[in-house]
Parts: structure tokens; C-alpha cells; sequence
């Protein structure tokens, strides 16, 4: 059984999806999905907290420490990072960071914008 039953407009939106996420491994032949998802997640909130994030992604401490630190400038273990998100201390409460795009970031998104928009 075909989940697509002849239907040309669910086969050219499950299309565009395998796009994306080819283009994400351009950035990162080895991106997880999972750091893929979280980087469409800041673009969407950016100025959210780790916790807002993990929240609405439901998704465990480190697992988003882990995504986060591979999305920003330096990965974990001071190794590179992508470098397509910053953190900036929350005025509110230091404890917390706010995440944005950074310029790289920004450019990615649209690149993704004008390719699938």
C-alpha cells in the first residue's frame, strides 16, 4: 500500500520535507535531526530560553545542551560549532541565555526561506 495513494500534492510535500532535510546536511553532512529541528525552533522563538525550548520540544536537559552548543559558535568540547545561533545573557535572570540567529544562522534561514518558501 502506497501512503501517498496517487496523491501528486502529499508526494510533492513529503518532497520538499527530504529537500530540507538535505539541505540541513549540506550545513553538516552528519547533522542530527534532532539539531536540525532545534535550529527551526530558535528561528521560529528566537529570543526563547533553553527551558521554553525544551518545553515545548519535550526534550531532556542535555539533549538540548548538546543541540544548542553544536548550533553556536563553539560545540562541546571547544571544538567549532556551526556557528547559526548565538546565546545572550536574559537581563532578567543571569542564570538564563535568550537564543537568536547569528548572521550565519540568518543567512541559512534564508537560503531555506527562498528554496522552499
Amino acid at each position: 500500500m502506497n501512503a501517498f495513494n496517487d496523491d501528486d500534492d502529499k508526494r510533492k510535500n513529503f518532497r520538499t520535507i527530504f529537500r530540507l532535510l538535505n539541505a540541513f546536511r549540506e550545513v553538516d553532512r552528519d547533522i542530527p535531526i534532532s539539531t536540525a529541528l532545534v535550529f527551526c525552533w530558535v528561528a521560529l522563538n528566537e529570543g526563547a530560553t533553553q527551558v521554553e525550548m525544551r518545553n515545548t520540544l519535550d526534550m531532556p536537559s542535555a539533549t538540548s545542551s548538546r543541540n544548542l552548543a553544536a548550533l553556536s559558535k563553539v560545540h562541546r568540547l571547544g571544538k567549532p560549532g556551526l556557528d547559526l545561533i548565538e546565546w545572550v545573557e536574559n537581563p532578567e535572570d543571569r542564570r538564563a541565555k535568550l537564543f537568536f540567529l547569528s548572521r550565519k544562522g540568518e543567512a541559512l534561514l534564508e537560503e531555506l526561506l527562498v528554496t522552499f518558501g
